[in-house]
């Protein structure tokens, strides 16, 4: 077994990185999920964007514990992912 931090261990492929921003993905699913439920008005927009968010950053706090390689592919990632959340609050904000 590798020792923490050792070169070795950072040969980790990054996939968790790789799937932060299926974040995307998930938030569209989770916004039709929740129309087909009936929820109506901005609602399911606004649970979909948030599971875009929280699945982008649940998958980057993975690979930064699986000490993964290229750690910005997570980060990017996830900023990737939460980019709906903030044009959702800051279309709030200003309309």
């Amino acid at each position: 077994m590798a020792a923490r931090g050792s070169a070795l261990r950072r040969s980790v492929a990054p996939w968790m990185g790789l799937c932060s921003c299926l974040g995307l993905l998930v938030g569209v699913l989770v916004e039709h999920a929740a129309r087909l439920v009936g929820a109506t008005g901005n609602s399911p927009t606004a649970v979909g964007v948030l599971a875009a968010a929280m699945c982008g950053f649940g998958l980057m706090l993975a690979s930064r514990v699986r000490e993964e390689r290229w750690p910005w592919l997570g980060l990017a990632g996830a900023a990737l992912s939460s980019a709906p959340l903030v044009l959702f609050l800051a279309s709030m904000l200003m309309f």
